[in-house]
């Protein structure tokens, strides 16, 4: 194959990179769910567009060249990706997804800055960034006592609440700034590539980029706070301050491109004139072999996940709130519910499955709740093969819950057992797995006979099996 062209190389760099995608509709339905849908990330829309722009600018400086090194590399990533959507290690999947598409490309490119960094851009758009709350929340509420504590307003802090004589403000999730972090170190990465080259003038900017969003991140939550003292919490800027942070981080962006040409003001722009590319047929045709064999869609093929070509948002069942108590599972397959009775005792009996078609359908989604809606948590214990919880509500009823996760053949309460169940079983290429709950009223003290009652009825399960 001969491209005479730098345009039809870039047509090849976009069906590359849509071939990539189109093998893992996991990963593209993931990213439509808790990326393009969430506020956090509403810059995803703006990711596609800029990593085309930057591939087509600087299409003259690609190379056409068969990597052995990163093909092999590719080859692993790809197994270890099928493993990570087969056992729902959806982390994992997300961090990989973007290494995997550079290795994909530099198996058949010559690898270079103009091709790794704008294929980087999709970890800004994959939602890895959750970690991080915690720490910027706690930063958040460090910078905002710092600065309320120079001014004359009385504050009382508790954790992630602050308080002032006219009100309590909580630093939740949505205030730990991450949108405004992610962003600047998307933005200071995009700088560095187009118009930094000294190693001090990147690492400079980058820090610039993340301490100020963390500092605009203070500073808004310190004038939101200062505008509901004074306005005696009446402002609609207190109640709804989504767009208020923009207004505020806008400037800081200003100042930013303003540092970019302070570092390095007179950098010439690199042209290059385009020279013919001469590919290997046989190299060509491996690769994209290779990658379709390891891939999400031949996975989802073996198993008889239906339809193929799924790219939509994940849909999640909605939670019917009714007087019978029960699991608040938000997306299974199937579920058997059944009455036990023994003795004066009734035990409610439901079994979820989950045949593992995308993120939410697992046991362990981070949604779903094996406390019933009007109860909590009074005390926990771990056997062999369950979990039991003691539960009591507002009256001062008492209930115990068992319930124990299944994959691989096995039965634990462990969920990091489960997690480890679920890994072995992918190896298996199966996905399927199961959360069996039952819940029962308590009749004596401390729920002692209940107790003994779902530790036997494991124990007799166990037995049959």
């Amino acid at each position: 194959m001969t491209i005479k062209h730098a345009n039809t190389l870039f047509a090849l760099l976009i069906l590359l990179l849509s071939y990539s995608l189109l093998l893992y509709p996991q990963v593209i339905s993931d990213w439509f769910t808790y990326s393009f849908d969430d506020g956090t990330y509403s810059h995803a829309y703006l990711m596609p567009f800029i990593i085309g722009t930057l591939l087509w600018q600087q299409r003259n400086h690609f190379t056409l060249k068969f990597n052995k090194l990163c093909f092999t590399l590719m080859l692993c990533v790809a197994a270890t990706l099928v493993i990570s959507i087969t056992a729902q290690q959806i982390t994992v999947t997300r961090l990989l997804f973007p290494l995997y598409v550079i290795l994909l490309f530099c198996s058949l490119f010559k690898p270079s800055s103009a091709l790794i960094v704008p294929l980087a851009l999709l970890w800004f758009i994959a939602p890895v960034w959750g970690a991080l709350i915690g720490p910027l929340q706690n930063i958040a509420v460090v910078i905002t006592t710092f600065f309320m504590q120079l001014t004359h307003i009385p504050i009382y802090v508790d954790g992630n609440f602050i308080q002032i004589p006219q009100g309590v403000f909580e630093v939740a999730e949505g205030c730990s700034g991450l949108r405004y972090f992610i962003v600047s170190v998307a933005l200071s990465t995009l700088l560095c590539h187009l118009h930094l080259r000294k190693l001090k003038n990147i690492i400079l900017l980058t820090l610039c980029a993340i301490i100020g969003a963390i500092l605009v991140n203070g500073i808004r939550i310190v004038l939101i706070i200062l505008i509901g003292y004074y306005t005696d919490m009446q402002s609609a800027i207190v109640k709804d301050h989504n767009m208020f942070g923009w207004f505020l981080y806008i400037p800081f962006i200003m100042a930013l491109f303003y540092m970019v040409g302070r570092l390095e003001p007179h950098r010439t722009q690199e042209t290059s004139s385009y020279t013919v590319q001469r590919g290997n047929n046989r190299a060509i045709l491996t690769v994209l072999f290779s990658a379709l064999l390891l891939s999400g869609l031949s996975i989802k093929l073996l198993m008889s996940q239906l339809p193929l070509f799924a790219y939509s948002s994940i849909q999640t069942l909605a939670v019917v709130n009714t007087d019978i108590p029960s699991a608040s599972i938000v997306a299974y397959s199937s579920q058997i519910r059944k009455q036990l009775q023994f003795d004066e005792l009734e035990i409610i009996d439901i079994r979820y499955d989950f045949e593992g078609r995308h993120d939410a359908n697992r046991a362990d989604y981070y949604l779903n709740n094996v406390i019933p809606s009007g109860w909590h948590k009074t005390a926990s214990e771990m056997t062999p093969n369950s979990q039991l919880i003691w539960l009591s509500d507002r009256s001062g009823n008492e209930a115990i819950v068992q319930f124990w996760y299944e994959a691989n053949g096995r039965r634990t309460g462990s969920l990091t057992v489960y997690k480890r169940n679920r890994i072995l079983q992918a190896f298996k290429l199966n996905a399927h797995s199961a959360l069996q709950w039952q819940f029962a009223r308590c009749q004596t003290n401390n729920c002692r006979k209940e107790s003994q009652l779902l530790r036997q009825l494991t124990y007799n399960i166990t037995l049959n099996e």
